[in-house]
């Protein structure tokens, strides 16, 4: 069995943010991965040098961390063969199987490190838009004390609510109905309900690369095979999309049209139009992630595919979760009524029906949404201004486009591997996402995702981080004789 030091890797994401004695740290980070399914008995693992290499600690500390291993039970040795996660715990293998699928997203992972006590650069998350929540907070006692004569759980969403989304749909250029909308419980939900609906194991996914991890976590869960759309300065080339359904016959095509996770890219109108029309033309479905649609630097809101073809087969998700409060969890989902009957079906089946008292609140923030765009446009892109200086002054070499839209800047480093960086950094008190989870191919080794959604200061001091934490893989990279983060 070849050794997997890079889903070892993977799975120890937020190892060197636990407490205690480093080879101690690791020591439990591995039994945990063994329970979770992250790593399965009889998993051979990398030689102590090479791990020691690839989390950036001393051979000593991979060392000392085996030893105890072995002592429990964990692992198994021979002297020339290697090292093998022991396959004598039936109860851990039943799990490992249990949970193998899920437990390699990176997703409960970075959750779980962004509520360490280390700066948080792995997720996007920006702070509740207050001065705009708070005020309206007072008037839910009036919402609450109607809800509680009602009984029905509303699996498509509160009708005022859905009300509410239609004109918003409607006022953005793409004509809809309440019937027409499913609210659900934030915008990862509404992925992994188009996922359910719409893939077989098997089935392709034609996908942004890179794109947001969260996604790619549904594809996976779905069994759902993941064809790569390269994202460039304009987004994904209709051509190209064209060439790759040719090819793959996907069952579902996920693009992010406006503030493109993590690249910040912007699709042309023109691009948009044509992409819609190809979307009838071969009858796949279209699952449109606008989420960060309203988090744009520059002019007007851009229109949504679905607007250039109405009765095409477009599934246009949307949260508030990005402009008003990401703990809200309140999304939804526009299509046709077709689509959107059948979701609610499946919605059914998962949760009955998202809670009514934040979608009460969902209702009222709604009108405020013209001073949110306002607020955080002026909020993010001086952030955005903020974190790009400060990486091109401390980060030399380090690339990056400003983004027309989002949440954070795509950056690209010159050498060395982004893992390892992450690893570096989270021994600092700082949790980063390494490129390659965005990657539907790994082939975004060399690329950070680095959030400005922070308080100044504590930016400032993540970047500074970083820096350190950069100059330290620059220095193992220019004296290693072999190249940095090399998997045996």
């Amino acid at each position: 069995m070849k050794t997997n030091t890079k889903r070892l890797v993977d799975a120890l994401s937020a190892w060197a943010a636990r407490p205690g004695p480093l080879h101690e740290r690791l020591t439990a980070a591995i039994q945990d991965a063994v329970r979770h399914g992250s790593l399965y008995p009889g998993m051979r693992l990398p030689s102590e040098r090479h791990l020691a290499r690839m989390i950036a600690v001393s051979r000593t500390t991979v060392v000392a961390s085996y030893n105890d291993l072995r002592a429990g039970g964990w692992l198994e040795s021979r002297v020339g063969s290697g090292t093998w996660l022991a396959k004598k715990k039936p109860s851990l293998i039943r799990a490992s199987i249990h949970a193998a699928m899920v437990a390699r997203s990176p997703v409960f992972n970075m959750l779980q490190a962004s509520e360490t006590n280390a700066i948080d650069f792995a997720t996007t998350t920006p702070y509740p838009l207050r001065e705009l929540i708070e005020p309206v907070l007072p008037g839910m006692a009036a919402y609450a004390a109607g809800l509680l004569e009602e009984r029905a759980y509303m699996s498509c969403g509160l009708p005022a609510l859905r009300e509410t989304i239609a004109r918003y749909c409607t006022s953005n250029g793409t004509p809809t109905s309440a019937e027409e909308v499913i609210v659900t419980t934030g915008g990862q939900q509404a992925i992994s309900l188009a996922c359910a609906l719409l893939l077989q194991p098997g089935d392709y996914a034609l996908v942004e690369s890179p794109t947001f991890y969260g996604a790619l976590e549904a594809f996976r869960v779905a069994g759902a095979r993941l064809a790569a759309l390269p994202v460039g300065k304009d987004h994904v080339s209709p051509r190209v999309l064209e060439q790759r359904v040719s090819t793959v016959s996907p069952r579902l095509i996920y693009l992010t049209p406006t503030g493109q996770n993590p690249t910040g890219a912007v699709m042309p109108d023109a691009a948009r139009a044509e992409i819609a029309r190809g979307s009838l033309e071969h009858g796949v479905t279209i699952v449109e992630d606008e989420v960060l649609a309203d988090v744009f630097f520059a002019g007007s809101r851009p229109p949504s595919i679905a607007s250039f073809v109405p009765n095409a087969n477009v599934l246009t998700i949307g949260s508030l979760s990005k402009l008003f409060w990401p703990s809200l969890r309140v999304g939804w989902i526009r299509g046709p009524k077709s689509l959107i009957g059948r979701l609610a079906r499946l919605k059914t089946a998962h949760d009955l029906g998202s809670a009514l008292l934040p979608q009460s609140l969902a209702t009222e923030l709604f009108e405020l949404f013209p001073e949110a765009r306002r607020l955080r446009r002026k909020e993010f892109l001086r952030k955005r201004d903020l974190a790009g200086g400060l990486v091109r002054e401390l980060l030399p070499g380090v690339l990056f486009t400003p983004p027309r839209a989002g949440l954070c800047l795509w950056i690209s480093i010159p050498y060395g591997d982004t893992q390892l960086l992450a690893q570096i950094a989270l021994r600092h008190g700082l949790v980063l996402s390494n490129g390659n989870l965005f990657s539907v191919d790994e082939s975004h080794g060399g690329c950070l995702r680095l959030p400005f959604v922070l308080e100044d200061e504590v930016l400032e001091q993540g970047i500074r981080i970083l820096a350190q934490a950069y100059g330290e893989l620059s220095s193992t990279a220019r004296s290693s004789p072999e190249p940095v983060g090399a998997l045996t």
